[in-house]
């Protein structure tokens, strides 16, 4: 397969890669016509590091939170790493094989179980807290409970699993919390419904909301898969490649853009509430920032990627 002139999954890559710089153009564009928005106020700002790897430093990519704050971290070294709530790390260890690409996409179960999106392996995985490997479900494919880029995951009060995947074939997949396939909904394109790299979602109050990255808009859908609408785009104000999104104790939407070095809330009729942050490495700036989670303490833990960190608000 290697050899073969045609290649679907390179294809799409390169595809996406394309759609990627044209969207950034745009995206500062469009930026710096926009009227400006309100300011998110933030109590405090921290910054911290991920344990280096030998010479190099790895950085993160996804984040979620477990009982009593816990929280784990996948990195660009294809480790999982969790902390307690006071951020001191607890245990570490490596996906089954990184060689083809790194995971994202991690979710945390009532039970202590972790599930990670392999991304560039086209399944999840099920580890215990100790870094056991339970059991892995999926497969390359287009079919049912096949993936080919699974990269965000998200669960509902039941643990029922919301699956996004990129690659040609952009879909949501509902799973139970053992891997069983309750239904899929959403397809590749441009339409209300469509998705150019759904790169995040989150569940609340029965509806999914799922960041379109390359679309620059967000879909709402009951979490029975009927679609609701979209909000960030054509309206205004617009996104810049939303790369993942959450919903805190507050009841809003947070969501990081990749393109635009930002955090922003919206309510979950779309409104947007205010913004924190640009592109750039100092306080209060972000690089390529690829995910995001709130703990019940109000506070943020962003991946700010290309910066090598994690940034951790307190609004």
């Amino acid at each position: 397969m290697k050899n073969s002139p045609y290649h679907p999954e390179r294809q799409s890559r390169l595809l996406y890669r394309a759609a990627l710089v044209v969207s950034l153009a745009l995206g500062l564009l469009l930026t710096s016509c926009k009227p400006q928005t309100e300011t998110l106020a933030v109590k405090s700002w921290k910054t911290w590091t991920l344990p280096p790897l030998g010479p190099t430093q790895p950085t993160p990519r996804s984040l979620t939170v477990g009982p009593n704050d816990q929280l784990a971290v996948l990195d660009t070294a294809g480790r999982i790493l969790i902390y307690n709530a006071n951020g001191e790390l607890q245990r570490q260890w490596k996906m089954l094989d990184v060689k083809f690409g790194k995971p994202e996409g991690i979710v945390w179960l009532k039970d202590n179980r972790l599930i990670v999106c392999d991304t560039h392996y086209f399944r999840l995985t099920w580890f215990d807290l100790e870094g056991r490997l339970l059991k892995t479900v999926g497969k390359r494919g287009h079919g049912p409970g096949e993936f080919i880029f699974p990269v965000g995951i998200c669960i509902d009060p039941d643990e029922n699993l919301y699956v996004c995947e990129y690659g040609g074939h952009d879909r949501i997949q509902k799973f139970t919390r053992e891997g069983e396939l309750l239904a899929e909904f959403g397809s590749y394109g441009t339409e209300p419904g469509q998705f150019q790299r759904p790169s995040g979602l989150t569940w609340h109050n029965g509806q999914i909301y799922v960041v379109d990255a390359v679309n620059n808009r967000i879909h709402q859908f009951t979490d029975a898969g009927k679609f609701v609408r979209l909000f960030g785009k054509p309206q205004p104000p617009t996104l810049n490649l939303p790369y993942d999104i959450t919903v805190a104790p507050d009841g809003f939407l947070y969501i990081v853009e990749y393109g635009a070095g930002r955090l922003s809330k919206f309510s979950t009729d779309g409104k947007l509430l205010g913004t924190f942050g640009k592109t750039g490495q100092g306080e209060s700036e972000f690089a390529t920032p690829w995910g995001l989670t709130v703990n019940s303490k109000m506070q943020i833990f962003i991946a700010d990627t290309k910066n090598r960190r994690i940034v951790t608000l307190q609004l």
